[in-house]
C-alpha cells in the first residue's frame, strides 16, 4: 500500500492553528510540571488540556472542500488518514502529562491522560458531525470545547455526582475514568456516522 495515497489527505490539515493551540497546551503543561505543587500548576493543566484537543479539532478543516469531495477516495478514508495528526497532538499531550506526573511524583496526575483523550474524542466526532454542514468548523469546536472545560471546572455545575477533572489522589477517580470512558465510546460512535458518505 502506497503511503502517500493513504497520509495524502493528511497535507490539507491547516497545519497553523494546529501547530499554535499544540504548542500553546503543551507549553503550559511544562510551566505546570516546573511549577509543581503550586496553584499555577493546576491552572495551566485546566487550560492546556483543552487546548490540545482544540487542535485536534482542527484536522478535519477542509477549504476546497468541493474539490477534494470529487476525488474517487471515501470521507471515511480522507477522516482516517488526517486523525493521524489528531493521534500525534494526543500523543504529544500524553508526554507533557507523563512529565507532570512525573515532577508532581503523583501518578494521579497521569490520570489527566483519560481527560485528554475524551476530550479530543470529542473535538473531533463535534468537528466530523459540523463538517457535513461547514467546510471548516475547527475554530467552532475547539472554542466550544475550551469554553465548556472552562465552565465545567470553575462552577462545578457536576460535582454532586462525579468528579469530572480530579488531579489528586484521593478524589473519586473511578466515576471521572467510567465517565471519560462513556464519552469516548459515544465520540467514536458518532465519528463514525459522520463519516459516513453521504450516498452510502
Amino acid at each position: 500500500m502506497n503511503p502517500t495515497r493513504v497520509l495524502g489527505p493528511a497535507t490539507g490539515v491547516p497545519w497553523r492553528p494546529v501547530a499554535l493551540l499544540t504548542t500553546g497546551g503543551v507549553t503550559l503543561l511544562v510551566a505546570a510540571a516546573v511549577w509543581s505543587g503550586t496553584s499555577v500548576s493546576g491552572a495551566s493543566v485546566t487550560v492546556g488540556v483543552p487546548l490540545l484537543a482544540g487542535a485536534t479539532a482542527y484536522v478535519l478543516d477542509e477549504a476546497a472542500s468541493e474539490a477534494v469531495g470529487a476525488v474517487p477516495t471515501s470521507l471515511r478514508a480522507r477522516t482516517q488518514a488526517r486523525l493521524v495528526v489528531a493521534a500525534a497532538v494526543l500523543v504529544v499531550g500524553s508526554l507533557a502529562l507523563a512529565v507532570v506526573a512525573l515532577r508532581s511524583g503523583s501518578g494521579a496526575r497521569a490520570g489527566a491522560v483519560v481527560q485528554l483523550a475524551g476530550l479530543c474524542s470529542v473535538a473531533v466526532a463535534v468537528a466530523a458531525a459540523m463538517r457535513r454542514r461547514v467546510a471548516e468548523p475547527g475554530e467552532v469546536v475547539a472554542g466550544g470545547v475550551l469554553a465548556a472545560v472552562l465552565v465545567i471546572a470553575l462552577a462545578h455545575p457536576l460535582d454532586r455526582w462525579v468528579d469530572v477533572f480530579p488531579s489528586e489522589a484521593g478524589q473519586r477517580w473511578a466515576g471521572s475514568l467510567a465517565l471519560w470512558a462513556l464519552v469516548a465510546t459515544a465520540s467514536i460512535a458518532g465519528l463514525w456516522a459522520a463519516t459516513r458518505d453521504p450516498l452510502d
